[in-house]
């Protein structure tokens, strides 16, 4: 079995070719000396975290209703635009419940292995200072103001999501928005769930990602959901099909594609198109083949108050570093001076009359458990990685908030965190010996822990579709 990666560079050829199942294995164990002390941490601080987590969710009424489980907005302290962001976030804030906008929680710029600090310092706390302890928190600011890693372990603790716009003005068109599709007398989506799925054939990886991910969860949409769907995959999968897909207004749309990562390009091009949907083409890679921010139309309703999942690399953005490259021989270290939120799906989000929340993923996505590429068709129709993918598409649509439907991919973070440093731990301790079986069950647990860490939401925790009565 091979280990591939979901995304291709400004050539259309992968960025990472694909690697045999062994040496890739072979190659994060031998990591795992210099690795440990890091995951370690992380477990620590998320397992913390949960434990705290599961006794305010049976303090909560109403887990799914941010004015019952709590709603607040982090941002960092020293922040030049704070004092405007917490102007433009009160209504919405007053919207969600929060007793004073003006008290949001502040982070303070801080390296990673003080984190848990943070946690005890300023959200533990809150209980011990009988405040109301809230289980919603959107992050405001890029990630040179709030790191991505933040955000994923604070998401192992609360239900978490992130706005950062070029411009505040933004911020303040996608609230006026969120306010407005969920108060409005009907729902402004169809009954409806828009899959989409390029297959460029054997060996690529886009055709187990259509044949062991789309193909599955069209039916279980269609059968156990009971919900209409239609889903555009292989040689129909072009962008101009795609485009005329969304002109139903789907609630949700759900992309599985190479992502583009154009980690040769200069980091304004990368900032522009990083995290495109690749759709099928023949022959080079081209923009008439790629789904990007500059075809989100300004002047009409576009996916108006959709949720857009996309299985991409890249797609919600782009780290200064690759988290990867710790890990694995071959994986480049640096990406760009800084980290980066894609413009996609912020310019999805600035959209006054477009969608209400983005669920993508940073970095490289890999794709393992799906299909063996030596035999591609004599795997188990539903593999433990795609149940966090069915467990997301399932809550969204009975239309649970955002956060909480991603609830499940989150807090396995934690848990795969620490399945890590045990088996090391045993290892070490001569109790455990690397046998076949170990190995199998390591490495699909550290490319959970990628999904885990990796898949974000961008748009308020909070939001949720309003889908109509069939």
């Amino acid at each position: 079995m091979k280990i591939m990666g979901m995304g291709v560079n400004s050539c259309g050829q992968l960025l990472f070719p694909p690697m045999e199942e062994d040496a890739f294995t072979q190659s994060i164990i031998c990591a795992l000396d210099r690795n440990v002390a890091r995951t370690r941490a992380l477990a620590r601080a998320s397992l913390e975290g949960v434990s705290f987590g599961r006794e305010l969710d049976r303090a909560a009424e109403d887990l799914a209703d941010p004015r019952s489980a709590g709603w607040t907005f982090l941002v960092n302290r020293d922040d030049p635009s704070r004092a405007r962001i917490e102007e433009i976030l009160e209504p919405l804030a007053r919207h969600r419940g929060m007793s004073d906008p003006k008290k949001p929680l502040l982070y303070a710029t801080q390296p990673a292995d003080e984190w848990l600090n943070w946690l005890n310092d300023n959200y533990y706390s809150l209980e011990l200072d009988h405040q109301r302890v809230p289980r919603y928190i959107l992050v405001v600011g890029d990630p040179s103001q709030v790191p991505f890693l933040f955000q994923s372990l604070l998401g192992t603790v609360a239900n978490v999501g992130r706005v950062d716009f070029d411009d505040l003005g933004d911020l303040g068109t996608y609230i006026d928005k969120l306010i407005r599709v969920e108060t409005a007398s009907e729902p402004l989506v169809s009954a409806k769930t828009l899959l989409f799925a390029p297959d460029h054939g054997l060996p690529d990886p886009t055709y187990f990602s259509r044949e062991y991910m789309v193909a599955p969860l069209r039916e279980y949409i269609e059968v156990e959901l009971r919900a209409k769907t239609r889903a555009i995959t292989g040689p129909d999968a072009t962008k101009k099909i795609l485009m005329q897909g969304f002109a139903a207004n789907p609630a949700l749309v759900y992309s599985a594609s190479h992502g583009l990562g154009a980690i040769d390009r200069p980091v304004d091009f990368q900032k522009r198109y990083n995290g495109a949907v690749c759709c099928q083409h023949e022959g080079a890679l081209s923009f008439d083949a790629l789904f990007t921010a500059d075809d989100v139309p300004k002047d009409r309703p576009f996916l108006e108050g959709a949720v857009f999942f996309q299985f991409a690399c890249f797609g919600y953005g782009t780290p200064a570093q690759s988290d990867f490259a710790h890990w694995l021989d071959g994986v480049p270290k640096d990406y760009a001076p800084a980290g980066f939120v894609a413009a996609l799906p912020k310019a999805l989000l600035a959209h006054p009359r477009g969608p209400i929340a983005f669920v993508g993923h940073l970095d490289t996505a890999f794709l393992h458990g799906f299909a063996n590429a030596e035999e591609p068709h004599i795997l188990e129709r539903w593999h433990t990685r795609v149940a966090p993918f069915v467990s997301a598409v399932r809550r969204l649509l009975e239309v649970q908030p955002c956060a909480l439907a991603m609830e499940f991919m989150s807090k396995r973070y934690s848990i795969s965190n620490t399945l890590i440093t045990n088996t090391y731990d045993r290892v070490e301790r001569g109790a455990l010996q690397w046998s076949a079986e170990l190995k199998t069950r390591f490495l699909d647990n550290w490319i959970v822990r990628g999904d885990s860490q990796n898949y974000l939401i961008l748009g308020d925790p909070a939001a949720r579709l309003r889908i109509p009565s069939p």
